[in-house]
């Protein structure tokens, strides 16, 4: 007489699993902190370079993400004006090879960077993930047309 052998089912990961409710660990928020600190330093020097106004961008797109899923105290019309500002510097800087960071940019800026750090030590990691992804899809979309552009 032959056993059956009960068969577990496979593990799946959780993607609502506790860490998702919590804040980012300190270190990782710290180091991602840092970073956006730095160019934000590197641009109010005026000694910004091409990678400086990409981290800062970022760190002004995650702060817009976060922000419309409700969890900055930042009005979302004033974080998408400075948003603008700095994606225009952005293609600016692209095409001319100019990285110099204008007056009117370098006065709201600030309150971005910090909200961005706040939000970053504050929010949940589901939240902070999800900003992630929806600027990594952003960044993707924004290749493919470089790349049909350029065909």
């Amino acid at each position: 007489m032959p056993t059956t052998k009960k068969r577990k089912p496979a593990k799946r990961p959780r993607t609502n699993s506790k860490t998702q409710f919590l804040p980012m660990p300190q270190r990782d928020s710290d180091a991602m902190c840092l970073q956006s600190r730095l160019a934000f330093e590197g641009m109010r020097g005026q000694r910004a370079t091409s990678r400086e106004v990409k981290t800062v961008a970022q760190a002004v797109l995650l702060t817009s993400f976060m922000t419309e899923a409700g969890h900055g105290l930042l009005d979302l019309s004033f974080v998408k004006e400075v948003e603008r500002e700095v994606l225009a510097l952005l293609d600016r800087g692209k095409a001319t090879g100019d990285w110099t960071v204008p007056e009117t940019l370098l006065e709201p800026l600030p309150s971005v960077i910090n909200k961005h750090d706040r939000q970053l030590r504050e929010v949940r990691l589901g939240v902070v993930k999800a900003a992630v992804e929806r600027l990594e899809r952003m960044i993707v979309s924004a290749i493919a047309q470089q790349a049909q552009e350029g065909l």
